[in-house]
Protein backbone atom coordinates (compact mmCIF):
# COMPACT_ATOMS: atom_id res chain seq x y z
CA UNK A 1 0.00 0.00 0.00
CA UNK A 2 2.84 2.63 -0.91
CA UNK A 3 1.82 6.00 -2.07
CA UNK A 4 1.03 6.51 -5.86
CA UNK A 5 0.71 9.88 -8.01
CA UNK A 6 -2.82 11.38 -7.95
CA UNK A 7 -5.47 9.80 -9.95
CA UNK A 8 -8.42 10.70 -10.99
CA UNK A 9 -12.38 9.01 -9.99
CA UNK A 10 -12.67 5.46 -10.63
CA UNK A 11 -15.61 4.66 -12.66
CA UNK A 12 -18.82 3.85 -10.76
CA UNK A 13 -20.43 0.30 -10.14
CA UNK A 14 -22.76 -1.54 -8.55
CA UNK A 15 -23.21 -4.50 -6.66
CA UNK A 16 -24.74 -6.86 -4.09
CA UNK A 17 -24.73 -8.20 -0.08
CA UNK A 18 -24.59 -11.88 0.05
CA UNK A 19 -26.43 -11.55 2.99
CA UNK A 20 -25.81 -13.37 6.04
CA UNK A 21 -28.67 -15.13 7.12
CA UNK A 22 -28.18 -17.36 4.08
CA UNK A 23 -26.57 -20.72 4.88
CA UNK A 24 -23.18 -21.36 3.75
CA UNK A 25 -24.64 -24.33 1.54
CA UNK A 26 -26.99 -22.22 -0.11
CA UNK A 27 -24.76 -19.40 -1.06
CA UNK A 28 -23.49 -20.84 -4.11
CA UNK A 29 -26.42 -21.23 -6.12
CA UNK A 30 -27.35 -17.45 -4.79
CA UNK A 31 -24.05 -15.86 -6.52
CA UNK A 32 -24.29 -17.67 -9.39
CA UNK A 33 -27.52 -16.53 -9.98
CA UNK A 34 -25.78 -12.95 -9.91
CA UNK A 35 -22.76 -13.47 -11.19
CA UNK A 36 -21.64 -10.67 -13.73
CA UNK A 37 -25.14 -9.26 -13.41
CA UNK A 38 -23.50 -6.72 -10.83
CA UNK A 39 -20.21 -5.86 -10.28
CA UNK A 40 -19.25 -6.76 -7.17
CA UNK A 41 -20.55 -8.95 -4.72
CA UNK A 42 -20.08 -9.01 -1.07
CA UNK A 43 -19.89 -11.29 1.60
CA UNK A 44 -20.16 -10.78 5.35
CA UNK A 45 -18.04 -11.75 8.11
CA UNK A 46 -20.53 -11.06 11.14
CA UNK A 47 -20.63 -13.01 14.25
CA UNK A 48 -21.47 -15.45 14.59
CA UNK A 49 -22.52 -16.20 11.19
CA UNK A 50 -20.39 -18.28 8.06
CA UNK A 51 -16.48 -17.58 8.02
CA UNK A 52 -15.25 -15.35 5.98
CA UNK A 53 -12.43 -16.75 3.93
CA UNK A 54 -14.44 -19.93 3.72
CA UNK A 55 -16.88 -17.69 2.00
CA UNK A 56 -14.55 -15.92 0.05
CA UNK A 57 -12.89 -19.40 -1.05
CA UNK A 58 -16.73 -20.85 -1.81
CA UNK A 59 -17.98 -17.50 -3.84
CA UNK A 60 -14.92 -17.11 -5.91
CA UNK A 61 -14.81 -20.83 -6.94
CA UNK A 62 -18.32 -20.42 -7.81
CA UNK A 63 -18.43 -17.32 -9.88
CA UNK A 64 -16.00 -16.07 -12.95
CA UNK A 65 -16.87 -12.23 -13.52
CA UNK A 66 -18.03 -10.62 -10.48
CA UNK A 67 -15.43 -9.01 -8.40
CA UNK A 68 -15.66 -10.49 -4.59
CA UNK A 69 -15.57 -8.60 -1.54
CA UNK A 70 -14.57 -9.19 1.72
CA UNK A 71 -16.68 -7.28 4.08
CA UNK A 72 -15.68 -7.15 6.53
CA UNK A 73 -13.02 -9.00 8.50
CA UNK A 74 -12.79 -7.77 12.10
CA UNK A 75 -9.24 -6.75 13.19
CA UNK A 76 -9.19 -7.93 17.10
CA UNK A 77 -9.43 -11.71 16.03
CA UNK A 78 -7.63 -11.45 12.58
CA UNK A 79 -3.86 -11.61 12.85
CA UNK A 80 -2.21 -10.04 10.31
CA UNK A 81 0.22 -12.36 8.68
CA UNK A 82 -2.52 -15.28 8.69
CA UNK A 83 -4.99 -12.95 7.20
CA UNK A 84 -2.36 -11.68 4.63
CA UNK A 85 -1.59 -15.29 3.80
CA UNK A 86 -5.18 -15.95 2.94
CA UNK A 87 -6.28 -12.74 0.86
CA UNK A 88 -2.39 -13.44 -0.94
CA UNK A 89 -3.63 -17.16 -1.61
CA UNK A 90 -6.74 -15.63 -2.87
CA UNK A 91 -5.87 -13.20 -4.89
CA UNK A 92 -3.50 -15.71 -6.44
CA UNK A 93 -5.84 -18.11 -7.52
CA UNK A 94 -8.66 -15.61 -8.46
CA UNK A 95 -6.80 -12.52 -9.63
CA UNK A 96 -8.14 -9.47 -10.13
CA UNK A 97 -11.43 -10.24 -8.52
CA UNK A 98 -10.61 -9.69 -5.05
CA UNK A 99 -11.70 -7.24 -3.08
CA UNK A 100 -10.15 -6.43 0.73
CA UNK A 101 -12.21 -5.13 3.37
CA UNK A 102 -11.52 -4.86 7.33
CA UNK A 103 -13.03 -3.09 10.32
CA UNK A 104 -12.76 -2.42 13.72
CA UNK A 105 -15.25 -5.45 14.85
CA UNK A 106 -18.55 -5.00 16.67
CA UNK A 107 -17.75 -3.89 19.84
CA UNK A 108 -20.23 -6.23 21.56
CA UNK A 109 -19.02 -9.30 19.37
CA UNK A 110 -15.26 -8.20 20.35
CA UNK A 111 -16.71 -8.62 24.03
CA UNK A 112 -18.42 -11.90 23.96
CA UNK A 113 -14.99 -13.72 22.40
CA UNK A 114 -12.21 -12.38 24.89
CA UNK A 115 -11.30 -9.70 22.00
CA UNK A 116 -12.08 -6.61 22.92
CA UNK A 117 -9.23 -3.81 22.86
CA UNK A 118 -8.23 -0.71 24.55
CA UNK A 119 -7.64 1.69 21.56
CA UNK A 120 -9.46 0.04 18.36
CA UNK A 121 -7.54 2.77 16.59
CA UNK A 122 -3.68 1.21 17.22
CA UNK A 123 -4.96 -1.94 16.55
CA UNK A 124 -6.69 -1.11 13.16
CA UNK A 125 -3.06 0.72 12.42
CA UNK A 126 -0.96 -2.06 13.06
CA UNK A 127 -3.17 -4.56 11.59
CA UNK A 128 -3.40 -3.18 8.28
CA UNK A 129 -0.11 -1.25 8.09
CA UNK A 130 1.61 -4.74 8.49
CA UNK A 131 -0.82 -6.26 6.21
CA UNK A 132 -0.56 -4.14 3.61
CA UNK A 133 3.21 -4.23 4.00
CA UNK A 134 3.40 -8.21 4.03
CA UNK A 135 1.03 -8.25 0.84
CA UNK A 136 3.33 -5.78 -1.09
CA UNK A 137 5.95 -8.67 -0.99
CA UNK A 138 7.88 -6.60 2.31
CA UNK A 139 9.41 -8.43 5.27
CA UNK A 140 8.13 -7.42 8.33
CA UNK A 141 9.36 -6.97 11.61
CA UNK A 142 6.98 -5.01 14.93
CA UNK A 143 6.99 -5.24 18.58
CA UNK A 144 3.46 -3.23 18.52
CA UNK A 145 1.12 -2.73 21.37
CA UNK A 146 -1.19 -5.18 19.41
CA UNK A 147 0.74 -6.77 16.66
CA UNK A 148 4.21 -8.30 16.92
CA UNK A 149 5.81 -10.04 13.31
CA UNK A 150 9.93 -11.19 13.76
CA UNK A 151 10.88 -11.01 10.25
CA UNK A 152 7.96 -12.28 8.63
CA UNK A 153 7.75 -12.71 4.79
CA UNK A 154 5.07 -14.34 2.58
CA UNK A 155 6.39 -17.07 0.28
CA UNK A 156 3.53 -16.31 -2.02
CA UNK A 157 2.23 -13.09 -2.40
CA UNK A 158 0.02 -12.26 -4.50
CA UNK A 159 0.63 -11.42 -8.25
CA UNK A 160 -0.82 -7.95 -8.56
CA UNK A 161 -0.89 -4.88 -5.67
CA UNK A 162 -4.23 -5.36 -3.24
CA UNK A 163 -6.48 -2.86 -2.20
CA UNK A 164 -7.42 -2.94 1.48
CA UNK A 165 -10.77 -0.93 2.55
CA UNK A 166 -11.43 -0.09 6.32
CA UNK A 167 -15.44 -0.45 7.14
CA UNK A 168 -15.04 2.36 9.84
CA UNK A 169 -17.46 5.10 10.32
CA UNK A 170 -16.45 8.07 13.30
CA UNK A 171 -14.02 10.55 12.47
CA UNK A 172 -10.91 8.86 14.04
CA UNK A 173 -11.31 6.53 12.19
CA UNK A 174 -12.48 8.04 8.83
CA UNK A 175 -8.85 10.06 9.00
CA UNK A 176 -6.96 6.53 9.72
CA UNK A 177 -8.66 5.11 6.42
CA UNK A 178 -7.51 7.96 4.59
CA UNK A 179 -3.73 7.93 6.04
CA UNK A 180 -3.30 4.36 5.86
CA UNK A 181 -5.67 2.38 3.21
CA UNK A 182 -6.88 2.69 -0.42
CA UNK A 183 -10.51 2.82 0.28
CA UNK A 184 -13.06 2.72 3.07
CA UNK A 185 -16.28 1.15 2.99
CA UNK A 186 -19.40 3.07 5.03
CA UNK A 187 -22.07 0.67 6.16
CA UNK A 188 -26.07 0.57 5.74
CA UNK A 189 -27.92 4.02 6.96
CA UNK A 190 -25.21 6.75 5.43
CA UNK A 191 -27.36 9.23 3.97
CA UNK A 192 -26.54 11.09 0.73
CA UNK A 193 -25.90 14.38 2.20
CA UNK A 194 -23.08 12.99 4.74
CA UNK A 195 -21.09 11.88 2.20
CA UNK A 196 -18.79 15.02 1.24
CA UNK A 197 -18.53 15.34 5.09
CA UNK A 198 -16.78 11.84 5.07
CA UNK A 199 -14.82 12.48 1.70
CA UNK A 200 -13.71 15.41 3.57
CA UNK A 201 -12.59 13.70 6.70
CA UNK A 202 -10.44 10.69 4.70
CA UNK A 203 -9.16 13.70 2.80
CA UNK A 204 -7.40 15.38 5.99
CA UNK A 205 -5.91 11.43 6.99
CA UNK A 206 -4.33 11.12 3.08
CA UNK A 207 -2.79 14.87 3.87
CA UNK A 208 -1.13 13.08 7.23
CA UNK A 209 -0.20 9.74 5.19
CA UNK A 210 0.72 11.77 1.86
CA UNK A 211 -1.25 9.50 -0.28
CA UNK A 212 -2.06 11.01 -3.57
CA UNK A 213 -4.33 7.97 -4.66
CA UNK A 214 -8.33 8.43 -5.49
CA UNK A 215 -9.01 6.77 -2.24
CA UNK A 216 -12.15 4.54 -2.86
CA UNK A 217 -15.37 5.04 -1.15
CA UNK A 218 -17.94 1.83 -1.21
CA UNK A 219 -21.39 2.38 0.36
CA UNK A 220 -23.58 -0.32 1.25
CA UNK A 221 -26.73 0.59 0.65
CA UNK A 222 -30.34 -0.67 2.32
CA UNK A 223 -32.89 -0.61 -0.14
CA UNK A 224 -36.49 -2.13 -0.73
CA UNK A 225 -38.82 -2.44 -3.55
CA UNK A 226 -41.98 -2.39 -2.69
CA UNK A 227 -44.94 -0.86 -0.81
CA UNK A 228 -43.13 0.48 2.08
CA UNK A 229 -45.55 -0.77 4.34
CA UNK A 230 -44.67 -4.09 4.24
CA UNK A 231 -40.72 -3.18 4.39
CA UNK A 232 -39.37 -5.94 6.76
CA UNK A 233 -37.69 -4.19 9.39
CA UNK A 234 -34.18 -4.95 9.30
CA UNK A 235 -31.83 -6.77 11.61
CA UNK A 236 -31.92 -5.30 15.14
CA UNK A 237 -28.03 -4.46 15.12
CA UNK A 238 -27.66 -3.13 11.86
CA UNK A 239 -27.41 0.96 12.38
CA UNK A 240 -31.23 2.14 11.65
CA UNK A 241 -31.11 5.62 9.25
CA UNK A 242 -31.25 6.44 5.61
CA UNK A 243 -32.93 3.88 2.99
CA UNK A 244 -33.89 3.95 -0.76
CA UNK A 245 -37.08 2.30 -0.41
CA UNK A 246 -40.30 2.15 -2.76
CA UNK A 247 -41.18 2.11 -6.50
CA UNK A 248 -38.12 0.75 -8.87
CA UNK A 249 -37.89 4.15 -9.76
CA UNK A 250 -38.36 6.03 -6.32
CA UNK A 251 -35.50 3.48 -5.14
CA UNK A 252 -33.32 4.22 -8.47
CA UNK A 253 -33.52 7.89 -7.59
CA UNK A 254 -32.37 7.77 -3.74
CA UNK A 255 -28.89 5.49 -5.00
CA UNK A 256 -28.79 8.25 -7.53
CA UNK A 257 -28.29 10.48 -4.80
CA UNK A 258 -25.85 8.42 -3.17
CA UNK A 259 -23.84 8.26 -6.39
CA UNK A 260 -24.26 12.07 -7.21
CA UNK A 261 -23.00 12.32 -3.71
CA UNK A 262 -19.35 11.00 -4.84
CA UNK A 263 -19.31 7.54 -3.73
CA UNK A 264 -17.18 4.67 -5.76
CA UNK A 265 -19.09 1.60 -5.45
CA UNK A 266 -22.82 1.29 -4.45
CA UNK A 267 -23.84 -2.10 -3.40
CA UNK A 268 -27.30 -3.25 -2.76
CA UNK A 269 -28.10 -4.52 1.08
CA UNK A 270 -31.99 -6.11 0.29
CA UNK A 271 -34.01 -5.96 3.07
CA UNK A 272 -36.38 -8.79 2.61
CA UNK A 273 -36.21 -11.72 0.50
CA UNK A 274 -32.96 -11.30 -1.10
CA UNK A 275 -33.72 -13.37 -4.93
CA UNK A 276 -36.42 -11.22 -5.64
CA UNK A 277 -34.99 -8.16 -3.95
CA UNK A 278 -31.62 -8.19 -6.22
CA UNK A 279 -33.83 -9.35 -9.25
CA UNK A 280 -35.68 -6.10 -9.12
CA UNK A 281 -32.21 -4.57 -8.11
CA UNK A 282 -30.77 -5.87 -11.45
CA UNK A 283 -33.45 -5.31 -13.63
CA UNK A 284 -35.85 -2.26 -12.55
CA UNK A 285 -33.07 0.31 -11.07
CA UNK A 286 -29.67 -0.64 -12.40
CA UNK A 287 -30.72 0.44 -15.90
CA UNK A 288 -31.98 4.16 -14.36
CA UNK A 289 -28.68 4.37 -12.72
CA UNK A 290 -26.34 7.34 -14.68
CA UNK A 291 -22.97 5.95 -13.92
CA UNK A 292 -19.99 7.93 -13.79
CA UNK A 293 -17.46 5.92 -16.17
Amino acid sequence: MTDQPSKPPLPQTVGAMVMRHIAPELVPAHVKRFDGRFDELWIVEDCFYAGGISQLTAVLNTTSQSKIGHGIAPGPFRNPAALAMEWATLARLHPGRLLCGVGHGVDYWMRQIGEEVDSPITLMRETVTTTGQLLAAETVSIDGRYVQLDEVTLEFPPAEPLHISLGVRGPVSLRLAGEIADGTIVGEGIAPHEIAGIRETIEEGQATGNRRNHHRITAFVGFFVGDPANLPPPPADIVPGWAAVGQPDEVAAGCQEMLDAGIDSLIFVPFGDPDPQLELAHEAIVPLLKLRS
